[in-house]
């Protein structure tokens, strides 16, 4: 029985570009002679980057639907919060005033350190689980084929071993990964300034890319299993 070697790996590699999290970028931004219009840049390089976030979020079909659309509720919400400050920002008397609105622009928000980052990962967490599954199925797939070659006389020991180190793989892809969008996706920009929600962050960011690994380690086991039982059906001559 003819196993799908090139399945096995484009199906889980094709499917895992994941979206880990962008490199944080400083809440700073280029000077300007005018306090104001450099704060209403701030919010437009946000928002910008907000929407490519969600329509890249949309288009990633791995991502669930419940996540989807907390990942909309909360951007939606921070662009709508961003857009509030532009009056405030364009009414401001005094340097006081204006100068506490655009400090709001990075502490209320926090579009870099959070909201970006916890889509990036939801997307990663998601997409390593859809990883899972598919390779699960192709596992299954695996099994039935090493079942005939069995039924047929060959010795399938090396094929197997490494059919079981695949899936062992798989299975701490799914564990590294389990709740991580769930997780990430309730923090908030006070917690970040509170420091707990760094820490979600960060621990968030470390189980995508373990969970990304092990579908890495997996689909090397998993292919070198392929090419054991070729070789095993093969020497039945």
């Amino acid at each position: 029985m003819p196993i799908p070697t090139r399945l096995l790996a484009a199906t889980l590699v094709g499917g895992l570009t994941l979206g880990l999290a962008a490199p944080a970028i400083a809440e700073t931004e280029t000077e300007t002679s005018d306090p104001a219009k450099r704060c209403i840049e701030q919010i437009d390089r946000r928002l910008d980057s907000l929407a490519s976030a969600q329509s890249r979020a949309a288009g990633v079909d791995a991502v669930t639907d419940s996540h989807l659309a907390t990942i909309d509720a909360i951007i939606d919400s921070t662009e709508a919060g961003l857009d509030a400050l532009i009056p405030e920002i364009e009414a401001a008397e005094d340097r006081e005033t204006l100068a506490a609105l655009c400090r709001s622009i990075a502490t209320d928000f926090r579009v870099y350190l959070v909201v970006l980052p916890q889509t990036h990962l939801t997307v990663g967490a998601d997409r390593v689980e859809a990883a899972v599954d598919r390779g699960e199925e192709l596992v299954a797939t695996f099994d039935a084929a090493v079942d005939a070659a069995i039924d047929a006389g060959a010795d399938v020991t090396d094929a197997v071993a490494l059919r079981d180190a695949a899936a062992a793989h798989l299975e701490a892809a799914e564990a590294a990964v389990a709740g991580v969008g769930d997780e990430v996706l309730t923090v908030t920009p006070a917690a970040w300034n509170e420091g707990g929600g760094q820490t979600i962050i960060e621990q968030s960011r470390a189980a995508v890319h373990s969970g990304h690994a092990e579908i890495k380690d997996g689909i090397a086991d998993g292919t070198a299993a392929i090419e054991a039982l070729r070789a095993a059906i093969g020497d039945l001559g």
